[in-house]
């Protein structure tokens, strides 16, 4: 299979799943918030996968990457997603010092389907029973947001 490049801003907001194909449609800087868009891991700087080119590719939606598949760091979006779930769940009195450490610890097992998911899902539970409306309401909007789909469904999002 053929694939295009893709062009994301650190934020996360799909620019231009054919970066190649399309270049006209490319842009240094975000339409929807600003920031600096980006076409390569900014660890390895390998091109980040875009829409597949083959024949059927208006099939297939195109799902922005969480992770670099070449080198498994996160891309910036996804960075930026967990720095500000990590803060939001510091930051919440109503939880204790063990649960806050325990559900940042869990945060990226939330974001892709890994053996710790489960478990991370029973602390997010957890989280979501403990915390204060604010802080609830933020970390069911990252799970919505960055959750891998068995996440979602074990939440009931």
């Amino acid at each position: 299979m053929s694939y295009d490049v893709a062009l994301i801003c650190k934020n996360g907001h799909l620019i231009n799943s054919y970066y190649r194909k399309y270049p006209e449609d490319n842009s240094a800087f975000c339409p929807h918030c600003g920031a600096s868009t980006v076409h390569e891991c900014p660890h390895c700087q390998k091109e980040i996968k875009g829409h597949n080119t083959g024949e059927c590719s208006y099939i297939f939606d195109y799902h922005i990457p969480a992770y670099c598949e070449f080198c498994g760091h996160p891309y910036p979006w996804t960075e930026s997603a967990l720095q500000n779930a990590k803060s939001l769940i510091f930051e919440e009195e109503e939880l204790s010092e063990s649960l806050k450490n325990s559900v940042i610890e869990s945060l990226p097992d939330i974001i892709t389907e890994t053996p710790g998911t489960n478990l991370a899902v029973v602390r997010i539970k957890r989280c979501l029973a403990s915390a204060g409306k604010f802080t609830a309401d933020a970390v069911r909007q990252f799970v919505i947001d960055f959750g891998c789909e068995l996440a979602k469904k074990s939440l009931g999002l």
